[in-house]
């Protein structure tokens, strides 16, 4: 058959590898065929109740349900309508937020609580969807440049955004159906956001591989899996790959048959690339890059790279460092705003002043700071947003954070800008603890910071804390932290 949409893709799955596993949430597994057959199933069904080509389908369904969110978002692509996934973590309020904005006509739910106040011509919950075979609409006869997602995207600040992805961009890079084997992913990635959907959800459409999803991470139960399952890669964003380290007995675990260890999604502290390399040395490490507005893909090859601080991989032609007034740097060193170039320009869903400031031209402005090292490297600074101007003197959070990491109690680290009367900003952070690494208390992690950094970087406010705020991809929510990091500044310049 023709092969237009990823729908398409899953479909040539299922006649070439129609009994290997696609998914496999550790409650459930599934095959290609299974899945295939599903998706048609409850596409049908989502047919036979009304719904038509560009009804958008609201999908706030959790890791435990993994198997019945690649069913869902498939058997919504069948139907012709726009896939939402939605993390269901988010209050009521928030998930309310997002419909608003999104206008979803249907929903696909394992949290009936959360979506039971809003105006939906159905409802169903991911054990008893909808199924009606017979409804099904001729996949040829859908239009293959449609909007295929809207993926909800805030980053660390700001409401909610909707980021539109078409079919065409979807399609991207998926491989042909000849294989030796396929390979295995193991994640605990939320299936929501666009590391988890892009790169698990489609994973099995799009190459062929098994994904396994942990259905809520916790260290030891990942190490169970990784050694359990044997999967070829495992996938852990930062936090969670340093929750993996701490653990006390991680070095007991077998992981002998896993070959890759990949990150990505926030800043990698480089001592967790360290520990990982020391603990596991037959491990491929790679670090990547990316964003949900796209125009952005890219990821170390090599462990000299993955060992360089803030590397994320070999500067590609499809990306650029520009300067503040969008002027290309081409200069080594020289720190700017990442720009990415995308063929299938992404836009923000009913927000045109969104998509203005964000996309110009086919390239997406990612609000990250990054520079080219002498190597043709591209090395992260981190967000423009996030930008610390002391004094007159722009400081970048990330190189600071990066400093905090090192110290061997220290688990998880945040660096903000805090109003100052004389400076315009100061420096403050907060840290949460390792377990079992012994007491360490401010004013020592301090004075650790000034033996490591220039002394206008180091912080002058410090606040141990028992948890980080995070968002549902594991990334510290800086916005929340604005506020008790300023008032226990000046709490320190009174008692001054």
């Amino acid at each position: 058959m023709e092969v237009r949409r990823i729908s398409d893709a899953l479909k040539v799955r299922a006649s070439h590898q129609a009994d290997e596993i696609a998914h496999d949430d550790i409650r459930r597994q599934i095959s290609f065929a299974e899945w295939d057959r599903e998706a048609d199933e409850v596409g049908g069904g989502l047919a036979a109740a009304g719904l038509v080509p560009g009804d958008r389908v609201f999908l706030p369904i959790s890791n435990a349900h993994a198997v019945e969110m690649a069913i869902a978002v498939f058997a919504v692509f069948r139907a012709g309508g726009i896939a939402c996934p939605i993390s269901t973590r988010l209050n009521p309020k928030e998930v309310a937020d997002y419909a608003a904005l999104c206008g979803p006509r249907f929903c696909l739910t394992d949290a009936p609580d959360l979506v039971k106040g809003l105006d939906l011509a159905g409802c169903w919950h991911v054990d008893d969807m909808p199924r009606d075979l017979a409804a099904l609409p001729d996949q040829a006869g859908l239009d293959p440049a449609a909007d295929a997602e809207i993926l909800g995207t805030s980053g660390t600040t700001g409401k909610i955004k909707g980021v539109v992805i078409s079919h065409p961009d979807l399609m991207t890079g998926v491989t042909g159906h000849n294989q030796d084997r396929s390979r295995s992913t193991l994640n605990a990635l939320p299936l929501t956001g666009s590391g988890g959907n892009i790169g698990i959800v489609m994973l099995p459409a799009r190459g062929g591989a098994t994904a396994i999803t942990q259905p809520k991470f916790d260290p030891k139960g990942f190490l169970e899996l990784a050694k359990e399952k044997r999967p070829d890669l495992v996938y852990l964003v930062p936090s969670m790959l340093r929750l993996v380290l701490d653990h006390p007995d991680v070095a007991t675990y077998d992981m002998a048959g896993v070959k890759y260890l990949m990150t990505g999604t926030a800043p990698l502290p480089h001592d967790s690339v360290k520990r990982a390399a020391e603990l596991w040395p037959h491990l491929r490490i790679r670090n990547s890059y990316g964003m949900s507005e796209g125009g952005v893909g890219i990821g170390t090859r090599s462990q000299e790279q993955v060992l360089k601080p803030g590397c994320v991989g070999k500067m590609p032609a499809h990306m650029q460092i520009r300067d503040e007034a969008g002027n290309i740097v081409t200069e080594p060193g020289v720190v700017g705003e990442i720009y990415g170039w995308q063929k299938h320009q992404r836009r923000y869903w009913n927000d045109p002043e969104a998509t203005e400031a964000g996309f110009k031209g086919g390239w997406t402005k990612t609000g990250d700071l990054g520079f080219v090292d002498e190597d043709g490297d591209l090395i992260m600074a981190g967000r423009s947003k996030e930008l610390i101007i002391r004094g007159g003197y722009n400081i970048t959070p990330l190189e600071i954070e990066t400093v905090l990491h090192l110290h061997p109690a220290v688990q998880q680290a945040a660096v903000v800008g805090v109003p100052h009367e004389v400076l315009g900003e100061d420096i403050a952070a907060a840290v949460t603890l390792r377990p079992g690494c012994g007491e360490a208390t401010a004013d020592e992690i301090i004075d650790f910071c000034k033996a490591h950094l220039g002394d206008n970087k180091v912080p002058r406010t410090l606040v141990v804390m028992d948890v980080m705020p995070l968002n549902p991809n594991g990334k510290i929510l800086k916005k929340e932290l604005v506020a008790p990091l300023t008032k226990a500044a000046e709490a320190r310049r009174r008692a001054a």
